[in-house]
């Protein structure tokens, strides 16, 4: 499987798992003009901007971070939502969510690269986001995917 037809399917499998949670998603596919991120999400009164990367080896390079997606990343935040994050999958196929800001001062302060041995310093995974929100969101249903 090429690496574009891995990373659109990681997209869809991530854009499901967030529909089957309860979120509104829309992914976003018109890659040939270059749109800066892969899905956005809303539930409860919060939308939620990623960008999806799938990781072939163990390793997250940090130049897959592109100057668009920080700052449509960066314009999402400042006009009052939430921070855009990276969904990274490892081989394992645990998928860690990294902040934006955070990944692009990494870069700037000379790092390459994440290991997924690292990776639990810098981003957290989907399961614990997704049951964090479950518990600080009161009057949510916690998005039990019985309609899909």
């Amino acid at each position: 499987m090429s690496n574009k037809s891995a990373g659109t399917k990681f997209e869809r499998e991530f854009a499901n798992r967030l529909a089957a949670e309860g979120f509104w998603v829309h992914r976003f596919q018109d890659n040939k003009n270059g749109q800066p991120c892969d899905v956005i999400a809303a539930r409860n009164g919060e939308a939620y901007l990623f960008d999806c990367k799938d990781c072939q080896k163990e390793v997250f390079d940090l130049r897959r971070m592109e100057e668009n997606q920080y700052n449509a990343m960066q314009f999402f935040y400042v006009t009052g939502n939430s921070r855009g994050m990276f969904a990274v999958r490892y081989p394992d196929e645990m998928i860690f969510l990294v902040d934006f800001q955070l990944l692009d001062s990494l870069k700037h302060d000379g790092k390459k690269s994440i290991s997924r041995a690292d990776m639990t310093t810098y981003g957290r995974t989907l399961e614990s986001w997704l049951e964090e929100l479950k518990v600080t969101r009161t009057g949510d249903r916690d998005g039990c995917g019985d309609w899909i």
